[in-house]
């Protein structure tokens, strides 16, 4: 089987900013566009090679549309800083071609698929803080690229009964380096490092079971477990001494001199949540769940305000939830 397509886009947007108060510079930019029109194509094969297996391929274009960067506030901006960032006020589109082949099928009662990809990714729309300033700008890197493997597998081993387990290795960092005016590389854009926000390994496992009882209500149990590898959340967080903050400012009896440490890295982290209930013959549903039963504390992602010279802050994942859902369809 061959299908071949395409999806055409015309974008125009017009947007106004005001700003305000006693670090802003009182911004009025009225009339500020953004456009964009072309048309994304896709190309897929596939071919049945028995009768429940088959292989396929494709290849699609991705887009993203480009925009404006708000102004930075300007009164909180280093010299150097201002001289930095005050020259990135639009960003452009950005596309990718994305290449995949694969295989799915079924065996008995198991059910399988695993694909492997390739993106080549161009004008890249990377977020960094702009140093000191308290504002962050959107960058394009010219060239970047992912590639991995995901495979799934689920069964049935008797009726009611299901196991699953997915994964995904993936490998992306940027193949260009982009560089500031006086030549140093920008917020860890450099050729060869990673891609920030993704992990490049993810695992997933659930378990559910469902039956019958003589009254006809159908009790059912679900479990599931979730492996995140480790992340970074900007580009530059991965640079030797991206963790050291030093405030520069005098108060309170510091000096601004002294140095916090942090790892930046955000580390792996597993979640295990439970739930189970009874679904009732008159429409009745009852469900009790735990969520992130080992009571983790995932981070998330790091924020670090202008650029570390205020507030330092993880962002952690929810803690253990214990609750209970009433349903009633009618």
């Amino acid at each position: 089987k061959g299908t071949a397509g395409a999806r055409y886009y015309n974008f125009k947007e017009t947007r106004d900013f005001k700003s305000g108060g006693i670090f802003s510079n009182d911004d009025n930019q009225v009339g500020s566009k953004t456009k964009s029109d072309g048309a994304t194509p896709r190309f897929i094969l596939s071919y049945d090679v028995a009768d429940r297996i088959t292989i396929n391929a494709q290849a699609a274009q991705g887009f993203r549309l480009g925009g404006v960067n708000d102004p930075l506030n300007l009164g909180l901006c280093t010299p150097a800083d201002r001289a930095v960032f005050g020259g990135y006020q639009n960003y452009k589109d950005e596309t990718l071609w994305n290449y995949e082949g694969g295989i799915k099928g079924r065996a008995g009662k198991l059910r399988f698929s695993a694909s492997g990809f390739y993106n080549d990714i161009s004008d890249l729309q990377v977020t960094l803080d702009a140093g000191s300033c308290s504002s962050r700008v959107v960058f394009n890197v010219p060239k970047a690229h992912s590639t991995g493997f995901e495979g799934e597998v689920t069964a049935t081993p008797f009726p009611g009964f299901d196991i699953g387990l997915s994964t995904t290795v993936l490998e992306a960092r940027f193949d260009s380096t982009v560089r500031d005016g006086t030549g140093a590389v920008l917020g860890g854009i450099a050729k060869g490092n990673r891609l920030p926000t993704t992990p490049e390994f993810t695992i997933a496992a659930n378990v559910n079971y469902t039956w019958t009882m003589g009254s006809g209500a159908k009790p059912f149990v679900n479990a599931s477990v979730q492996h995140v590898g480790d992340r970074f959340t900007q580009p530059s967080d991965q640079l030797p001494g991206a963790g050291n903050f030093a405030s520069g400012l005098v108060f309170g009896g510091a000096t601004g001199t002294e140095v916090t440490r942090l790892n930046l890295k955000l580390p792996a982290y597993q979640l295990v949540n439970l739930s189970a209930g009874l679904e009732f013959p008159g429409g009745l549903d009852v469900n009790v769940y735990v969520t992130n039963l080992l009571d983790q504390d995932p981070l998330l992602s790091f924020d670090r305000e202008r650029g570390g010279r205020a507030r330092l802050g993880f962002n952690v994942g929810q803690p253990r939830v214990v609750g209970i859902t009433f349903r009633k369809h009618f």
